[in-house]
């Protein structure tokens, strides 16, 4: 690792991944810069860490993000995804390199050919789902392909558990990143394929579509879709396939909590007045029931 002593990282974001992050880096012997919108959030991350320094950036000053960025080697964004293009759109300008775990969206993929001509590397999708998933899928279907196989049906079920004796709260889950961004992805609609034919399901209904699944006799699982899975025939090279499902794995009574939740109105992004201040939870359910 010794050989990483002279590069730098910019790392910004400050949410539940970046101290793990911060940690693997540092311990590395690379130097980083922690990078927050307020300077004691980067502060508080960096204290204690070998390697590490505090700075303030705000992402929709491009002046001051490529100032920023033009001194690292490699820049992660762990920001929420809506602001990947605007990082990905500095890292081109100062031709540095690009990490995040989110996946592709139109914004960052419209940058594409920009990001190739600067001559620089944007890596996305390389957390554990979406990443590991993504590399395990190809591995398996290239085997089976190179045997002469065929894949007819293509399920991959993937979700961040917390371990039985853990899962004791309501939705038997616990957040390892956003918890705004977990709560917004319930809401994003779905598309796979089903037996040749593409299934669609709106967000407000992706709760209802989850199934139980059984993988382990001990453990009590149920699916749903993940967004859209209909353009994996094509990126995982399965042409001949049938039925492709991305999906996310939960606990059995997760999606029936939240189906609530969304129903009463409280997954909903719309302004409210009566939560500009501090308010008691019976209070704001009360409102948003209109009680």
């Amino acid at each position: 690792m010794s050989s990483y002593a002279d590069k730098k990282v910019l790392m910004l974001g400050a949410g539940f991944v970046t101290q793990p992050t911060l940690d693997v880096l540092s311990d590395a012997g690379i130097q980083v810069s922690v990078a927050c919108r307020t300077l004691e959030s980067a502060k508080k991350l960096a204290a204690g860490v070998k390697n590490a320094q505090a700075v303030s950036v705000d992402v929709n000053d491009a002046a001051a993000l490529d100032a920023v960025v033009a001194k690292h080697d490699l820049v992660i964004s762990l920001i929420p995804y809506t602001f990947h293009a605007k990082v990905i759109e500095s890292a081109i300008r100062n031709k540095k390199h690009v990490v995040t775990t989110s996946y592709v969206s139109p914004a960052m993929l419209e940058l594409d050919q920009a990001a190739k001509d600067a001559g620089i590397t944007v890596m996305n999708e390389i957390g554990l789902d979406p990443g590991i998933d993504h590399l395990y899928a190809v591995k398996t279907i290239e085997e089976v392909h190179a045997e002469g196989g065929k894949i007819l049906s293509f399920l991959s079920y993937c979700g961040g558990l917390p371990a039985p004796e853990n899962s004791d709260n309501p939705l038997g889950y616990k957040f390892s990143w956003s918890s705004r961004g977990v709560l917004l992805a319930l809401r994003n609609a779905a598309k796979y394929y089903q037996d040749g034919k593409i299934v669609e399901i709106e967000g407000k209904e992706l709760m209802a579509a989850a199934k139980p699944y059984f993988i382990y006799p001990g453990y009590a699982f149920v699916a749903y879709p993940n967004r859209d899975s209909t353009p994996y025939k094509e990126r995982y090279n399965i042409p001949e396939c049938q039925t492709i499902i991305r999906g996310t794995l939960r606990y059995q009574g997760f999606p029936a909590f939240i189906k609530v939740l969304v129903d009463m109105g409280f997954l909903s992004d719309e302004p409210a007045s009566y939560l500009t201040t501090p308010i008691a939870w019976k209070d704001a359910t009360a409102q948003i029931l209109a009680a």
